[in-house]
């Protein structure tokens, strides 16, 4: 709740700063041009933000017969405020290219598991791998199941 007499202002100002921007110039109330509201806007915390609202919600009401108009922004024509887009990073499991890679990883350990002789769950052993351990495999003694020599 402390901080709510310094957002307030900083919200005001914000909203009041892209409705200004977004009024056409040729739609600015009190007859003052536009950098002198954006300044206006800017150096006066409180007061000025209301001004603009003020004002430009008594013009469109004018120019509408008296009628207000229930939506964010004021102005009557919309002037679009065009920002650049930067790339944002995409979440791993939205990343198509990183599902693929990792659906490749599993079937390459699937595979390797497979041909090893194990199951995919990881530290259970395969039934057959055990018995050839056990009797020291078809190769014989010191030879494990995949061929290398063993101690």
């Amino acid at each position: 709740m402390r901080a709510v007499p310094y957002i307030l202002p900083l919200v005001l100002a914000l909203y009041a700063l892209l409705d200004c921007i977004r009024t056409p110039s040729e739609n600015m109330p009190a007859r003052l041009p536009k950098p002198m509201w954006i300044l206006l806007i800017l150096v006066m915390a409180v007061v000025g933000p209301i001004a603009w609202i003020i004002t430009s919600r008594v013009r469109a009401a004018e120019e509408r017969g008296g009628e207000i108009e229930r939506t964010v922004w004021s102005s009557r024509e919309r002037v679009d405020l065009h920002l650049a887009e930067r790339p944002r990073p995409v979440a791993p499991d939205d990343d198509p290219e990183f599902l693929a890679h990792l659906e490749q990883d599993i079937r390459r350990r699937r595979r390797r598991d497979k041909d090893a002789g194990t199951t995919d769950a990881p530290g259970n052993r395969n039934e057959d791998s055990d018995k050839n351990s056990d009797d020291h495999g078809a190769d014989g003694p010191g030879v494990s199941s995949d061929g290398s020599p063993t101690s």
